[in-house]
């Protein structure tokens, strides 16, 4: 019983520090992803040429979409970042047909969420079959949190 209760997360629901729902966690992101999407409309250029990203840009993706990944995992906001995200790809295919580009800007947050959209896939893929996993988060969706894997797996081997 005490085992059972140290594995699970300390603000899950029902736990003696609840947290609200996921909802109203979702919620909470709705103004930064809108701000981000604002942001990101207004990274378009009309020359080919100021489309590029400097080398040492590209190296901040890595840290940038690792950011985004555990906020999206940790903060169970996949539906909010993949609307954003679906978002962002028809804004980019709308602005190609005016011949716009992205600019280094929009490039680089571009890549991020392509990066994020890559390392949720494949943080699904490995847990997919995580019987406990799975019991915690029932649903289509399945998203786990990186600290229920970690309270589950990793500190209860020491």
């Amino acid at each position: 019983m005490e085992a059972a209760a140290r594995r699970r997360h300390p603000g899950a629901a029902g736990g003696p520090g609840a947290q609200p729902g996921a909802s109203f966690l979702q919620a909470r992101y709705i103004p930064f992803f809108l701000i981000l999407f604002m942001y990101f409309s207004s990274c378009f250029t009309p020359t080919k040429a100021e489309s590029s990203m400097p080398g040492a840009a590209l190296l901040l993706v890595v840290p940038s979409g690792l950011y985004y990944w555990y906020l999206v995992t940790e903060g169970q906001i996949f539906i909010l970042f993949i609307f954003t995200s679906f978002a962002m790809l028809a804004l980019v295919l709308h602005q190609k047909r005016k011949r716009l580009f992205l600019d280094s800007n929009g490039l680089f947050l571009f890549y991020s969420f392509a990066l994020t959209l890559l390392l949720v896939a494949l943080w699904v893929a490995w847990l997919w079959n995580d019987p406990v996993l799975r019991k915690k988060y029932p649903g289509v969706i399945y998203v786990p949190e990186p600290w229920a894997f970690y309270t589950l797996h990793v500190s209860s081997q020491h």
